[in-house]
């Protein structure tokens, strides 16, 4: 026989209640973590676009109009009118001509003006970017004469960009 013993005569305690459940206060919390986190992303999102915009802006007041003549006569590219190149007068060795011209005129404005300020750097990337794309199209087609007519533009594009750095840094020292 067995004999059920409670030595410490627990069953004579009375009876607990469970305690109350904590859900509603961490779901609570979890709500408003997450307002706060979607207040947060969106505050910054929106200062994030503010930022751009600022400084889109202020880079497109800091460049010259394209309409201005920005460097001196001396210092311009040989380029006669029936030479543009767009000119159906100029032939595929012409404007690799023009090119080669153009690259060793640009060395040399890279090693006499020396790095471009950051504002004018971006454009310089970007323009050497394209030239590197024509490049590669080249790379294909070498006797193109549309694609050569394009990379001569492009260079002629970043000479006149290191050439308003000349003429910014001349009048600034002109000032003072």
């Amino acid at each position: 026989m067995q004999k059920e013993s409670d030595p410490l005569n627990l069953r004579a305690l009375p009876l607990v209640a469970p305690p109350r459940d904590g859900w509603a206060d961490v779901q609570a919390t979890l709500v408003q973590d997450r307002r706060r986190r979607r207040v947060l992303r969106i505050g910054g999102g929106a200062l994030a676009l503010a930022a751009s915009v600022t400084l889109a802006i202020g880079l497109y007041l800091q460049t010259p109009s394209p309409g201005r003549d920005t460097a001196p006569a001396s210092e311009t590219v040989a380029v006669t009118e029936s030479q543009q190149p767009d000119s159906p007068v100029l032939t595929v060795d012409a404007l690799i001509a023009l090119s080669q011209q153009l690259e060793s005129r640009l060395r040399g404005a890279r090693d006499e003006f020396g790095p471009l300020p950051t504002d004018q750097l971006i454009y310089q990337v970007e323009l050497e970017d394209m030239i590197a794309l024509v490049d590669e199209e080249l790379s294909e087609t070498p006797d193109s004469r549309t694609l050569w007519s394009q990379r001569v533009n492009l260079l002629l594009d970043l000479d006149q960009l290191y050439r308003n750095q000349l003429r910014r840094d001349y009048d600034r020292m002109a000032s003072l």
